[in-house]
């Protein structure tokens, strides 16, 4: 079982890159709404798909809240879980760049 420190570091993660996801996918929102043509559609789809790490991440959040509580499934999965949110982040991460700035 992972220890209560370990779990609020991972809490303090996830919620961090929920924040740094959801600011990305803001300003690709408002940068679709400059563009009328296939380009904004393209800014809209990556925005859109961008809340599928913040959710992730806000999921795996919840877990850690569970841990903290004394779940001992939520304590030695949220590990696991942030491994999955940081992976769903660089696979984002990566495809927005290469669909955004390389048309």
């Amino acid at each position: 079982m992972a220890e209560k420190d370990t779990v609020l570091a991972v809490l303090g993660n996830d919620i961090a890159i929920a924040g740094l996801v959801l600011v990305f996918a803001g300003f690709l929102f408002t940068k679709a709404a400059e563009y009328d043509t296939k380009f904004g559609d393209r800014y809209r789809w990556l925005a859109a798909c961008g809340m599928i790490p913040v959710l992730t991440a806000l999921t795996s959040a919840w877990l850690c809240i569970g841990a903290i509580e004394g779940n001992r499934w939520d304590a030695t999965h949220s590990l696991l879980a942030l491994k999955i949110v940081l992976a769903l982040t660089g696979v984002y991460a990566v495809v927005s760049a290469m669909i955004a700035f390389f048309p």
